[in-house]
């Protein structure tokens, strides 16, 4: 009787299998979806080969925190999937047991979107990691190696289908300079969602590939993998030894990085702005003195206050990485939608970077920001404002792939009369004259078949935003006014810009 309760007490005991938490830990994941209602995503096992590989780093690389973008792309990708920027949930603990009963406490990872996940345990001793990868999956690929074999040239085809709402794909292709080139794509089915191409690999290195997609809200990345061709175990010799290791030469691989993805995506390149790099590095700095990482500073002080005070910025974006190399910390912001529109923004015309080593943990970390702005800090009033204000609408016209607008001599002078009587009147809305300004457009081009007005004030023509007339295909004619005077109600040296467009046949 002795003997049997100790054996039982042995038993109890003994922690359990990486196995046995794994199963528990997926089977919470699918209740966890379905006892809110919610369709429980797929066990996937691209995303579980991931997450164990992830798991077993969290005890021996990267000791505190979530893995850093290119680490957990790395994982994902070798691992042959493609899913880009996974949500990570890493729970390290002292004893395996405690590592399965924290995660099967949790319940907050049920609330976004995801069709599929993975889930990884690695035990070393008595310490154990358990890491879940969860995805919403916006494109499904075939098989494509992620290894190829061959010296200096190598090719494969690429084929897969976008998930609705995505359409219309697009395929980059980085390459190991960090060069960017859009691929072409073969063949597409499905209404665009499918498609079918050839990539062509000159060169050994590691290549990124992105499928990209268009939906309502804009472009979107749909797949993100890594290849590489001719080079030994991506461990050792990714990015860790190609990182610069000063800021110089750090901020100058960055510019080279943004100037080559706005290159391919046919985007005017952005301009070096010391001012700018000043701020970026300074923010950097105190980000890395003071141990936070964060748009808005502890004292909750924003970019705007960062900028200097007698600057013309206009309309400003800041993007934040934080990775062991300044690259890898781009690479997160690349592939993050929010610091990617401002990385292409057709409007945006100067950048800043700043970058900080600082060790964490005895981890080397760079604290990168890049600053970005319409205008420089020191640029001076424009000299034909007007001018600037068409070549912004022709940029940002281009960047929907449009047809260019023809300049019309009768609808300037009606955005000019218009503009200027607005000002006067200190109201955006107001009317030139008695007749409603759409009459007028009719009467001075009788074959219109439709109008439409914009109205802007802004403290720069260059900052002039995107409209739905602008973006209308069917417009082909277009007026600009412009006027600038001071405000009581929208401030002094203020640019009131009237745009009208037309589409006659």
């Amino acid at each position: 009787m002795i003997a049997l309760l100790a054996l039982g007490a042995f038993l109890a005991a003994a922690p359990p299998s990486a196995e046995d938490m794994e199963r528990r830990a997926g089977q919470h994941v699918v209740r966890e979806f379905e006892r809110v209602g919610r369709r429980a995503p797929a066990q996937d096992a691209r995303l579980t080969t991931a997450a164990r590989r992830l798991a077993r780093e969290a005890l021996t690389e990267y000791t505190t925190g979530a893995p850093d973008l290119l680490t957990l792309t790395q994982a994902v990708s070798d691992a042959g999937g493609a899913d880009p920027s996974p949500r990570t949930l890493v729970i390290r603990a002292w004893a395996p047991q405690h590592a399965i009963e924290t995660f099967l406490a949790r319940t907050d990872f049920n609330t976004e979107r995801a069709s599929h996940f993975g889930v990884g345990v690695a035990v070393e001793g008595e310490r154990a990691a358990l890491l879940l990868l969860m995805a919403d999956r916006k494109a499904e690929l075939q098989p494509f190696p992620r290894v190829l074999a061959g010296g200096e040239h190598a090719a494969g085809t690429l084929c897969g289908h976008l998930v609705a709402p995505l359409r219309q794909a697009e395929i980059y292709v980085t390459r190991p300079d960090g060069a960017v080139d859009q691929v072409p794509i073969g063949r597409r089915s499905g209404g665009g969602a499918g498609f079918c191409t050839r990539l062509e690999f000159g060169g050994p290195g590691i290549y990124t590939v992105e499928v990209i997609g268009r939906a309502s809200a804009g472009p979107e990345v749909a797949a993100l993998f890594l290849t590489q061709l001719g080079l030994p175990a991506r461990r050792d010799t990714s990015a860790k030894t190609s990182e610069p290791t000063t800021p110089p030469e750090a901020r100058q691989a960055v510019y080279e990085r943004i100037n080559a993805l706005r290159r391919a995506h046919r985007l005017p390149e952005l301009t070096p702005d010391p001012q700018l790099e000043r701020v970026a590095q300074d923010y950097s700095d105190r980000m890395s003195a003071e141990g936070f990482f964060a748009h808005v500073a502890p004292d909750g002080s924003t970019l705007t206050r960062r900028l200097p005070a007698d600057s013309r910025y206009v309309r400003a974006g800041e993007n934040l990485g934080l990775a062991p190399g300044p690259l890898a910390a781009h690479f997160g912001i690349e592939h993050s939608p929010g610091h990617r529109r401002n990385l292409l923004d057709p409007g945006f015309r100067f950048v800043g970077v700043g970058v900080t080593f600082q060790k964490v943990d005895g981890r080397e970390e760079a604290v990168l920001t890049e600053v970005f702005t319409v205008a420089s800090p020191a640029a001076q009033l424009p000299e034909d404002p007007q001018q600037e204000a068409y070549d912004t609408l022709a940029r940002l016209r281009a960047s929907r792939k449009l047809p260019p607008l023809r300049r019309s001599p009768a609808l300037e002078a009606l955005a000019r009369a218009h503009a200027k009587r607005a000002l006067e009147l200190d109201q955006p809305s107001a009317q030139p004259a008695e007749a409603p300004l759409h009459d007028r457009v009719f009467q001075a081009l009788p074959d219109a078949g439709t109008a439409a007005v914009d109205f802007f004030i802004v403290a720069d023509p260059t900052a002039l935003p995107e409209s739905r007339s602008l973006a209308d295909a069917t417009n082909n004619l277009v007026g600009v006014g412009v006027v600038l005077g001071d405000s009581k109600r929208f401030g002094r040296r203020q640019y009131w810009v009237a745009v009208i467009y037309a589409a006659v046949p």
